[in-house]
């Protein structure tokens, strides 16, 4: 049979979202996807997850030892989501349903391994942003999803008896639903050229540049001395300054990443707090936004503090009267809204369930934690 050859590239969630919008489907349109796990190797005997080496001995594996002419197009780990076989062709992994869907093996034995906790649930979670995209861009039912163990010609408990379908394709419904997250817009890690809280010497720079504007706009805050308190034992008396660069940090690195016209996510985010003009078209239709000062008033005045007070009043007893617990809700609601930050409360999810890459709070506290360290 002609082997189909392998693409061998990993990417993180935000980088394969990026990925799978730059592809084009021919005469093969994929109609579900067929969720695995790869029994042997185990997590175990993958410490380190996938690498280089790994895609070639599977390609050796399947077109040498097996004689077929594919194998499945995605192999997930706790780190990223590998390519193996091209998306837009069929691949091989279960036998009735080759023809119409796409096959994802993820790094594990779940019969024994850990599922929801520990490697397990890291690699569980790229999984489901790496199906969410898939739906989402091929505009796939998720409940067509089916575990391999659904096929009708196999006695396999694939993707593992540990996995719980019916838990598993509620956790891709929810992802779907925030794709993309509304409100304010995040770059994607591959296009910063950085992942979490690592940071390019230039973009302290930057930090360094607009220190002044950023306490200046923190000093205007009035918050409850409870989260007062909370934040201050966390990042110092100028607590407010270091989360509203964290936020900056997150969204453009300070402005490194916007274009020309001070402009990022297809045009779409304005300015370096990246301010959406599809959710705040009067504000962007204006020259305010191009300037940093100006835009740290408008959501001062309105995204960071209504959303602190909506929260409040709705969910205060959701986050058990948490003060700290409800500041990181504000923060998270910074990228897709107080409204969908509640339903996250309601359904006793995380507060960054909902948001892009879903960290965005932890990955912005950590940020202002980064640059308290470093500036202060």
């Amino acid at each position: 049979m002609i082997w189909k050859g392998i693409v061998g590239r990993n990417f993180t969630p935000d980088a394969f979202r990026e990925y799978v919008a730059g592809l084009t489907w021919g005469e093969w349109q994929p109609e579900f996807i067929v969720l695995h796990h790869t029994a042997v190797p185990s997590l175990a005997q993958r410490p380190n997850g996938f690498n280089n080496a790994s895609m070639s001995g599977l390609e050796r594996y399947y077109r040498d030892e097996m004689g077929w002419s594919a194998g499945p197009h995605l192999f997930v780990d706790d780190h990223v989501i590998w390519v193996f076989t091209p998306l837009t062709v069929p691949g091989v992994h279960a036998k009735s349903f080759n023809g119409r869907s796409i096959g994802l093996e993820m790094l594990g034995n779940y019969d024994v391994d850990a599922f929801t906790s520990g490697r397990g649930d890291m690699v569980r979670e790229n999984a489901i942003a790496a199906i969410a995209m898939l739906n989402a861009a091929l505009d796939i039912d998720p409940d067509s999803m089916m575990f391999h163990r659904d096929e009708p010609n196999t006695t396999k408990t694939c993707p593992g008896r540990n996995v719980d379908k019916a838990i598993f394709l509620r956790a891709v419904k929810d992802y779907v639903t925030s794709e993309p997250a509304p409100g304010f817009t995040q770059l994607s890690a591959s296009q910063a050229g950085l992942t979490q809280t690592k940071f390019k010497s230039e973009e302290f720079g930057r930090a360094r540049e607009y220190l002044p504007v950023f306490l200046a706009a923190a000093d205007v805050y009035q918050w409850p001395a409870e989260l007062e308190a909370v934040m201050q034992q966390a990042l110092g008396p100028r607590w407010m300054t270091w989360v509203l660069m964290g936020i900056a940090s997150r969204e453009s690195r300070f402005g490194l990443l916007l274009d020309e016209d001070g402009r990022g996510d297809g045009g779409h985010g304005h300015g370096i707090m990246q301010v959406d003009d599809r959710s705040h078209a009067v504000f962007c239709d204006g020259e305010g936004w191009q300037d940093l000062r100006s835009s740290l008033e408008y959501v001062h005045h309105n995204v960071i503090v209504p959303s602190f007070n909506y929260l409040g009043e709705n969910c205060f007893e959701l986050v058990k009267e948490d003060y700290g617990a409800l500041f990181k809700a504000t923060v998270a609601a910074y990228n897709c809204g107080p409204g969908n930050l509640r339903k996250a409360l309601e359904a006793g999810t995380d507060v960054d369930s909902l948001t892009t890459g879903r960290d965005y709070a932890k990955d912005v506290l950590a940020r202002a934690k980064a640059l308290y360290g470093t500036l202060s």
